[in-house]
């Protein structure tokens, strides 16, 4: 088992939070910004904003200047504070449990709807990113047509059946850090990969 191997959960300090508030933020912080950056920056993003209230409160100037070293700080800041407002007036301060009630918090779509419900309450979902459509259309040969690839509902049908009933979680971090540590966009390790025997990218690189 490739994860049992290499788990990283201790890398990245919301893996291992059961705080529903940690497990959303770390998922809107982590859109277009690298993991990395967000680890080195979470001690001091949960020293200054434990909770929603927390958010929602937060004077402006300070939200960006502590957001500032993942960029985009202007746009999360005030993204931040809605998400805040609307969790703590519609919701009484609680990350939502179903899909719909996510996807109508500002700044979540299907990602991190999904990682939501896999992370925060269990739900053995599977979810579609740049990383995770790299590794499926190398291993499986999906032809994705469309130009916004995680919009194919044809890469959304294949993995939707991938993650083992009752190991969401650790699937789905599996091939997060699979796709990151093993099959990276450039100069993947095809030749230690545990699945270069099935894989149609590695078959097709030897010719």
């Amino acid at each position: 088992n490739w994860r049992e191997k290499n788990n990283l959960d201790s890398q990245y300090p919301w893996r291992n939070s059961s705080s529903n508030y940690k497990v959303l933020l770390a998922e809107i912080l982590l859109k277009k910004t690298t993991r990395g950056q967000v680890a080195s920056e979470w001690k001091k993003i949960m020293g200054e904003f434990k909770s929603f209230s927390d958010l929602e409160r937060a004077d402006l100037r300070n939200l960006k200047k502590v957001l500032r070293p993942l960029g985009l700080e202007n746009t999360r800041a005030r993204n931040l504070r809605k998400l805040a407002a609307v969790i703590l007036k519609k919701h009484h301060g609680r990350v939502p449990r179903s899909k719909e009630s996510l996807l109508a918090l500002p700044g979540v779509g299907p990602y991190t709807a999904n990682a939501v419900l896999c992370f925060a309450f269990g739900h053995d979902v599977s979810m579609i990113d740049t990383n995770i459509i790299r590794v499926v259309k190398r291993v499986f040969a999906i032809n994705v047509t469309k130009k916004r690839e995680r919009s194919d509902k044809k890469i959304w049908k294949f993995v939707e059946n991938l993650p083992p009933k009752g190991k969401g979680r650790d699937f789905n971090y599996a091939i997060l850090d699979f796709a990151a540590e093993m099959c990276s966009a450039r100069k993947p390790k095809c030749k230690e990969c545990p699945v270069n025997k099935i894989c149609n990218y590695y078959r097709n690189s030897k010719k």
